[in-house]
């Protein structure tokens, strides 16, 4: 038998591959329900999704799982047009369309971009001349894009949209361990802004992003669907690991359980505890990978209270020229069908993160007032909101900072010693759910082959 301790998506996948292959494993969970960051609400007719919202597109795992459990007749492309804005100096400014990354993708795109100075726009233009970098090794996303492309785009463009995108700071963020594509287009003698260009000509027509109409969390019931009931213990907190002859021993509420192998799904401070009596370097790897804590907020308005058109998918906010709390909004009724009753919005911001980590922290109501606040002067709604939703992700986001790889590596190398124990989720070498999909589908493969072999 298999034990898997976690029951996110990495975990979920995981147990569904083993489930395929006939191979018998156990599913430990510490919370009450499955999907870990991927949980959605239907609250009077609205569809709100306390996490994840979407997978791309680009990456084929997670479309190829969908479309094994029937999902696919059921997938969301974004609604046109795409359009996103900055909040910038507390205006709304398109982001440069085309563009790869937060990077205009035609000459006329940058040449036109006046959020940008001009000497920045001529800055990202001179990126072919600028020499790659001497030496090899990791390197923070800001330090990359300010090389590259000019220190200015870093504040405008790469701070609000990648640093928002993971909670996190692009000065400590890794950029090989996020965007190793970008990474790997230096290294290989190309010019960044050209293969920012060729990527931006190739990219899917069709949008990059998908849902699902009744949201994310229908992938993560529809896994559990999948698996034997028995197979899923909910409540089920893992406290112990051990090794004892040629098995692991598990400590659970519920009494401790023997498996020929182990794959840790679960937060990497999760796992470090867990491996705190096996190995002590080991754990204090897991330990090293930070966290960041967020606060995701629905409401749904009236969209006669909105003088805002919301044609868009939403916005992201520019830090270093504005002073509001929120990071960035989704527009979700723009971006996706079905997502609001006729006549209603529905609206997702996000507070906190890396740079507001106390926001976690505060009460519902005080949220509520900063964000129903900051919205109202940005869009111009008046009135209160029809329906509303805090959502807190406390120590919920892994923060892949610069040496993250190298770390997981060395982690990776500890674990071989110890037969049968492996590693998987967002907390070690994937981020988003098709990566997600793909390395746990990959770790359990794995993990049934030395179970057969022993």
């Amino acid at each position: 038998m298999i034990a898997i301790v976690g029951g996110g998506i990495a975990g979920l996948a995981a147990a569904y591959e083993l489930s395929t292959r006939g191979v018998p494993f156990v599913l430990f969970e510490a919370a009450d329900r499955v999907g870990g960051l991927v949980r959605t609400e239907h609250v009077a007719g609205f569809t709100i999704e306390a996490g994840a919202d979407s997978m791309l597109a680009q990456k084929r795992a997670g479309l190829d799982l969908c479309d094994e459990l029937g999902l696919t007749p059921r997938l969301l492309t974004s609604k046109l047009p795409r359009t996103a804005f900055v909040l910038h100096h507390g205006a709304l400014h398109p982001l440069p369309s085309p563009a790869v990354l937060g990077i205009p993708a035609r000459w006329k795109a940058l040449a036109t971009y006046s959020l940008l100075s001009i000497p920045a726009r001529l800055r990202v233009a001179a990126e072919p001349l600028v020499p790659i970098k001497a030496t090899a090794g990791d390197e923070s996303v800001g330090a990359f894009y300010r090389r590259r492309f000019g220190a200015e785009i870093v504040d405008v463009l790469a701070q609000p949209l990648l640093g928002g995108i993971h909670a996190g700071d692009v000065e400590t963020l890794s950029m090989p361990g996020l965007f190793p594509r970008l990474a790997d287009a230096e290294r290989s003698g190309r010019k960044v802004l050209r293969w920012i260009q060729h990527t931006a000509r190739t990219g899917e027509a069709g949008g990059a992003f998908r849902s699902l109409s009744a949201g994310m969390g229908e992938l993560a019931e529809s896994l559990r669907r999948r698996l034997p009931r028995d197979a899923v213990r909910l409540g089920s907190p893992v406290t112990a690991l051990a090794q004892v002859g040629g098995l692991w021993r598990l400590t659970t509420p519920g009494g401790r359980v023997g498996a020929g192998a182990v794959i840790l799904a679960c937060p990497a401070h999760a796992a470090g505890r867990m491996l705190e009596s096996i190995d002590v370097r080991a754990a204090e790897i897991c330990g090293q990978v930070r966290y960041a804590s967020t606060v995701s907020v629905g409401l749904g308005w009236a969209r006669d209270g909105i003088a805002h058109p919301l044609e868009g998918s939403g916005f992201v906010v520019a830090r270093a020229s504005n002073t509001v709390r929120i990071t960035a909004c989704t527009w979700v009724s723009s971006k996706w069908e079905g997502r609001a009753p006729a006549g209603q919005v529905l609206l997702r911001a996000y507070v906190g993160g890396a740079h507001d980590p106390s926001a976690v922290d505060l009460s519902d109501q005080a949220l509520l007032d900063i964000v129903v606040r900051e919205l109202s002067a940005i869009l111009s709604i008046t009135g209160p909101p029809t329906v509303a939703r805090v959502d807190r992700w406390r120590d919920a986001g892994a923060q892949h900072e610069v040496g993250h790889l190298a770390r997981i590596t060395e982690l990776e190398g500890r674990l071989a010693r110890y037969p049968g124990l492996f590693i998987a989720g967002s907390a070690f070498r994937s981020i988003g759910i098709p990566d997600c999909v793909a390395d746990a589908r990959a770790v359990a493969v794995n993990a049934g082959m030395f179970a057969h072999e022993t």
